[in-house]
Order: C-alpha cells, then sequence, then structure tokens
C-alpha cells in the first residue's frame, strides 16, 4: 500500500500516537456493504441497489467490452479493405436490382387492383 509523505511524517515525528476523537463504545461501527463501500442508506438501498442492477452494471459491462473490443482491432490493410469494399458494393447493387424488380412487378399489379 502507498503511505503518503504527511501520513509518513505523522508516524515518523517524536509526538504521542494520534488517539481517536470518539469512543468506540459510544459509536458503534456499522456493518460495511458487501464490496467494500460502507454501507448505503437505509432509505434509498433497495431503489439504488435496483438501479445497480438494472442501469449501471450493464453499462460498466458494455463500456469495457468496448473498449476491450477497440484495443483488439487492427487497421485493414490494402489487400483486406479492397474485399470489404468490393463485397459492399456487390451488396448495395444486389440490393438495388432487387428493390427495382420488385418495384417493377408491384406496378402492373397495383395498376389491376386499382381498376
Amino acid at each position: 500500500t502507498r503511505v503518503s509523505a504527511r501520513t509518513a511524517a505523522r508516524s515518523t515525528s517524536s509526538l504521542s500516537p494520534r488517539r481517536p476523537c470518539w469512543s468506540p463504545s459510544r459509536h458503534p461501527r456499522r456493518p460495511r456493504h458487501p464490496r467494500g463501500g460502507g454501507s448505503p442508506p437505509a432509505r434509498a438501498s433497495s431503489t439504488m441497489s435496483d438501479v445497480n442492477a438494472v442501469v449501471i452494471q450493464p453499462l460498466k459491462e458494455f463500456v469495457k467490452d468496448s473498449v476491450h473490443l477497440v484495443k483488439k482491432c487492427t487497421k485493414p490493410d490494402r489487400k483486406e479493405f479492397i474485399k470489404i469494399a468490393w463485397a459492399t458494393t456487390c451488396g448495395f447493387l444486389i440490393m438495388g436490382f432487387v428493390g427495382f424488380f420488385v418495384k417493377l412487378v408491384h406496378i402492373p399489379i397495383n395498376n389491376i387492383l386499382m381498376t
């Protein structure tokens, strides 16, 4: 563990050791929270744990996974980029022709149904 300069100076000084300003018998310690952050407030414990479980934990996992993905990703080389660009172009052309033929067939059927 790290020891700050102020704490080190206190422990090595010739002064008497510091005594707590409160007595444990007058102020018993509250039980610690399982995650180590101290016990949560009594009135908001159930709603805060629900919010933590439903909102905060999934967001933390998503951010952690996203950072991991970005660190693992590499920039494609020229050959891989051309292959991806060609596949994307073919996909656009195929979808365009499918849409064109669907529209080409739909126009006469729509005219027959409307008359």
